[in-house]
């Protein structure tokens, strides 16, 4: 399989910058435009409400036609507009003009900024309007102005003596300043942004660190070495990656093992009744029909013995899957009584039962008389040919025993950790002459521990050993002690 090369693409760290930065800006250009709109709206709300003040305090000198200054009465329009125009004080962005029978009679004074008699296209607007009959309020742009106005009409006993009052308020200085407000406000924006990154690229890497450190191990893990597993830290969302991640890597490292074990144990366990048969084929005189007829009767014991083994060795193999053991209520007094009845079949010698538990565990039943059975089947192998063995169950502080004793030569206690290795066996089993393979008790083992059990190995009380599945203290549903059959 082709190895993948190195990455060209923008690491995860500079893609999550890219998306705050992203993100950030947006919120900043959507906040800045939003606030710029409103504020533009309120600039322009505000000189409407100033226009409509200026109309109705207009409106109200008209109506009183007294000079409020002198208290002099007001006789004519002109004098109306003069006196309405000079007792109002002007800001650089306020206009004024006073209109007489359609001409322009009254200006601004001479300080005023705001010159609405030098747009002769302003003015002509603001003519037509003076000939209303009502307040009309108007808004006017060229390239240097941008006004909201309002003509107010006077309507004296003459037409002669009728005219306007027109007000108007220049929008651009307001406008200025507030797209200088918000030139600054682009800059903080972008200070801010630039901060807000630097800041952001150094959490990012604090907080990605723990997926570097797991790229780099899964870098240096390698068929050979699986055992670096990452540091925990912390009780965050990476953290519980992490532990997640080691979990994934005991169960590839233990996957891994068994197939290099199971490729070891196929390799050293055939090789010898291949090694066997080869030999004898190699030997033989294919004219001696005695020597035919023997080894015919060796070769077909060496496949059945080969059979055994690959039979082991699959049952090893599956014991790494997690549906090896199916967990169910198991009666012990039932299991006992049944694995009984199939071990007195095995061989012709005293057997006995010596003790049953009336108790319920959470197990496989299967999978423990496959066990029991194995245990029994090696103690008929070592043990003297017509002697006693025995079987029984009992729950003991809190825990399932499932025993054989024997009276062979039994395992010194220097030998019994030992022996529990796979392909392992003890001296006096060698010493026996007998073949085996050492896979019996690496099977017992492997079903006990998929109980969360183990297996002990202790001296008989007459000699010989007494070997035992025992079940931890959760799977003891309710126990008890039941005398067997004394028949039995």
């Amino acid at each position: 399989m082709q190895e993948p090369g190195p990455s060209t693409g923008l690491t995860v760290r500079v893609r999550l910058l890219f998306t705050m930065l992203a993100l950030t800006t947006s919120v900043l250009l959507a906040a800045g435009a939003t606030g710029f709109l409103l504020e533009r709206l309120s600039i322009e709300r505000s000189a409407v409400v100033e226009l409509d003040r200026e109309a109705a305090g207009f409106i109200a000198l008209a109506q009183n036609m007294t000079d409020p200054q002198t208290g002099q009465p007001i006789d004519s329009t002109s004098t109306l507009l003069r006196v309405a125009i000079e007792q109002r004080v002007l800001a650089p962005e306020d206009g004024v003009l006073g209109i007489v029978n359609g001409r322009i009679e009254w200006v601004a004074p001479e300080v005023a900024v705001l010159r609405l008699e030098d747009d002769p296209a302003l003015v002509s607007v603001l003519q037509v309007a003076a000939m209303a009959s009502t307040t009309t309020q108007g808004r006017y742009t060229d390239a240097t102005h941008d006004l909201v106005y309002v003509v107010i009409p006077v309507r004296g006993q003459t037409p002669a003596n009728s005219g306007a009052l027109v007000r108007a308020i220049d929008l651009v200085p307001g406008f200025r300043a507030l797209e200088s407000t918000y030139r600054l406000y682009a800059a903080a924006a972008i200070v801010i942004g630039l901060v807000a990154g630097v800041v952001a690229w150094a959490v990012m890497g604090r907080l990605l660190a723990p997926i570097a450190r797991l790229r780099e191990t899964a870098e240096s893990i390698n068929r050979d070495d699986l055992s670096q597993r990452l540091d925990v830290s912390g009780h965050d969302d990476l953290s519980a990656l992490t532990v997640t991640i080691n979990s994934m890597l005991d169960r590839i490292e233990a996957l891994v093992e068994g197939q290099r074990q199971l490729a070891d144990d196929v390799g050293h366990e055939l090789r010898t009744p291949l090694t066997i048969l080869r030999g004898h084929l190699e030997l033989l005189d294919p004219t001696d029909g005695a020597q035919v007829a023997q080894t015919r009767a060796l070769a077909l014991e060496e496949i059945d013995r080969m059979s055994r083994l690959i039979e082991d060795l699959l049952l090893l193999a599956s014991t790494e899957r997690a549906d090896f053991v199916v967990p169910t209520v198991c009666d012990l007094a039932e299991l006992t009584d049944e694995t009984f009845a199939l071990v007195c079949r095995i061989d012709e010698r005293p057997w006995k039962l010596a003790e049953l538990a009336e108790a319920e565990v959470v197990a496989d039943p299967q999978r423990l008389r496959q066990a029991w059975l194995q245990l029994v089947d090696n103690a008929v192998k070592y043990s003297p040919v017509g002697s006693p063995i025995t079987i029984g169950s009992r729950v003991e502080n809190g825990e399932a025993w499932l025993w054989v004793g024997d009276l062979g030569p039994g395992i010194p206690a220097e030998e019994r950790a030992r022996i529990l290795q796979r392909e392992v066996r003890g001296e006096n089993a060698l010493a026996s002459g007998r073949i085996g393979q050492g896979l019996g008790l690496s099977i017992v083992i492997k079903i006990v521990q998929a109980h969360h059990g183990r297996l002990d190995i202790a001296a008989g009380a007459e000699g010989g050993s007494v070997i035992s599945l025992v079940l931890p203290v959760p799977n003891v549903v309710e126990g008890g002690l039941h005398d067997p059959d004394p028949d039995r």
